[in-house]
């Protein structure tokens, strides 16, 4: 392992994919669509738990609108699909989208990371823009700077 491995914070990534008309025909595929392109799931990925996960999250977070605990997805899971899904699996997966930063935890309730300017808070659209631009902002100032270091670095010699 390299040295600066251990300054790794985070990651985030944004997968150009096209977006046909019939993406936006079903719930289901633009659930799979958007969970593809923030990186939430592999391009082979045949399981399923993933989506099982976000949609009763967003379920409760947009039909419901009340803030799910994990014990809720849970059942929620349970009732629409009949299938156990363990809290520790549920936990991993809404932890892969609070690394997006678009959605948090306070205690144990899951909601929507408002974007600070925004007015309508629960706005997934308006948290990633803010959030995810933010991020990459200073990340590409990082990385700009870096390079023109490393450039200068090597004309020196």
């Amino acid at each position: 392992m390299i040295p600066e491995a251990e300054l790794v914070r985070g990651e985030f990534l944004i997968r150009q994919l096209d977006m046909p008309p019939s993406i936006g025909l079903t719930k289901k595929s633009l659930l799979r669509w958007v969970a593809l392109s923030l990186g939430l799931i592999s391009k082979n990925e045949s399981r399923d738990k993933g989506f099982l996960v976000l949609d009763a999250l967003f379920y409760f977070l947009f039909t419901k609108k009340t803030n799910p605990t994990t014990l809720d997805i849970q059942g929620r899971i349970k009732e629409k699909n009949k299938l156990e899904m363990s809290e520790k699996l549920i936990r991993y997966h809404l932890n892969r989208l609070i690394e997006t930063n678009i959605i948090k935890r306070k205690g144990l309730k899951y909601s929507v990371n408002p974007a600070p300017s925004s007015e309508k808070r629960d706005s997934l659209k308006e948290s990633f823009e803010y959030w995810f631009a933010k991020e990459l902002n200073k990340q590409v100032v990082e990385v700009s700077n870096a390079l023109e270091k490393m450039q200068k670095s090597y004309e020196k010699k």
